[in-house]
């Protein structure tokens, strides 16, 4: 956009001038700078008589262009205004901020508001309840016929969360939000991105959750996922891996590997850990990976926090959201290290490998055989 570029105004477009709820709803949000561009376009709005350059509302309003941009841009994702291009010019479209009803019914402006200028404000602007008292207005189906020539819609932003009835789900189900106002916002924000239904979203949510907590960023990584796993051809052990890694939770997962390795119980530092992977958005199949990968490099028993840490590391420098491609770029990672010692390096840990040979005593390498068979064996089950 260019100041000497031209726009004009929707025909049949104008607005009411009142800017009540412009400036008890809408302000608080929007700032200042978005108001005084909004109330600009309705003050001089011509019913797309004529062409306009951008530059008149710079020198009227006094902003320059990045200015005018960025609230121009807070207007439409609040939808009080739409914005559209033409080969040779820019079309803008007003539209009526929400009556209190509808702007405090909506889920995410409600807590947006609610986050400037407090709950309590927010109730005071909230119409009387009315549930108490009996209601006798019509139905449209009662007052129109099937042939009727009036069609009145109900007013509705560009997307509705349905916050009621996700919340009815999680009370179900036991999940709950770790801080709600930006939690509603992250999963309206998703729904919209993704063009997905308060219930998709869910789904995603009850998937994605660690300890009954719903985490949007979690889901976040779950909606980039690719579509494909095109990954490296994979041994059997490697496939039984994922397999697993990607129908268990972090704590089982390790679990079944450390009773594998003569362990008994997993420590609350090694909770501590995966907890703070999950907080750090992995998702558990690639939180699974690498405590494989863990094992494979370390001798110990126990997660180590510094090098689970290294892992999270390269995995996250990769973008990795899949087990296949935390798989590939761990092995890319490990045969980077052993280029300079000429080492080969295999993706699972090496009791997985058929053909792993190691210069050990005979009682030694008959401890690390039982130790692979154990734990392919604590993997493999029921997966087959």
């Amino acid at each position: 956009m260019k100041p000497i570029d031209n726009f004009s105004f929707v025909k049949n477009n104008q607005v009411s001038r009142d800017m009540t709820n412009l400036i008890r709803l809408y302000l608080p949000i929007i700032g200042s700078d978005a108001v005084v561009v909004y109330q600009y376009l309705t003050s001089f709005y011509d019913n797309g008589q004529q062409l306009h350059k951008i530059a008149e509302i710079l020198n009227h309003t006094l902003f320059d262009l990045p200015r005018f941009e960025n609230s121009l841009a807070v207007l439409t994702g609040m939808d009080l205004v739409a914005f559209y291009q033409e080969l040779d010019k820019y079309i803008i479209e007003l539209r009526e901020p929400l009556t209190p009803e509808h702007f405090l019914s909506h889920a995410v402006y409600r807590r947006l508001l609610e986050r400037h200028i407090g709950d309590v404000a927010v109730a005071d602007l909230e119409k009387s309840d009315l549930g108490r008292v009996r209601n006798l207005s019509k139905k449209f189906s009662e007052v129109f016929s099937d042939t009727g020539e009036i069609d009145v819609q109900p007013m509705r932003s560009k997307t509705y969360f349905d916050l009621d009835s996700f919340k009815q789900r999680m009370t179900i189900d036991g999940l709950h939000f770790s801080k709600e106002k930006e939690d509603v916002i992250a999963l309206n924000n998703l729904a919209e991105k993704f063009s997905l239904t308060w219930f998709d979203v869910y789904q995603l949510a009850k998937e994605t959750a660690s300890h009954h907590k719903i985490l949007p960023k979690r889901i976040a990584a779950k909606l980039h996922q690719p579509k494909s796993n095109k990954a490296t051809e994979l041994s059997r052990e490697e496939e039984i891996i994922i397999r697993e890694a990607k129908s268990s939770v972090p704590e089982n997962f390790l679990a079944k590997i450390k009773v594998g390795l003569g362990a008994v119980t997993t420590t609350d530092k090694e909770k501590k850990i995966l907890s703070d992977l999950v907080e750090m958005d992995f998702l558990d199949e690639v939180i699974n990976v690498m405590i494989v990968y863990y094992f494979k490099r370390h001798s110990s028993a126990t997660l180590a926090r510094n090098a689970m840490m290294s892992l999270a590391n390269v995995v996250s420098s990769k973008k990795a959201t899949t087990a296949e491609a935390a798989f590939e770029a761990l092995r890319q990672h490990g045969r980077a290290r052993n280029q300079k010692s000429k080492q080969t390096v295999s993706s699972v840990p090496d009791w997985s490998n058929p053909n792993y040979k190691e210069q050990t005593t005979p009682e030694e390498q008959q401890k690390l055989d039982e130790m692979k068979r154990q734990m392919l064996a604590k993997l493999g089950k029921g997966g087959e």
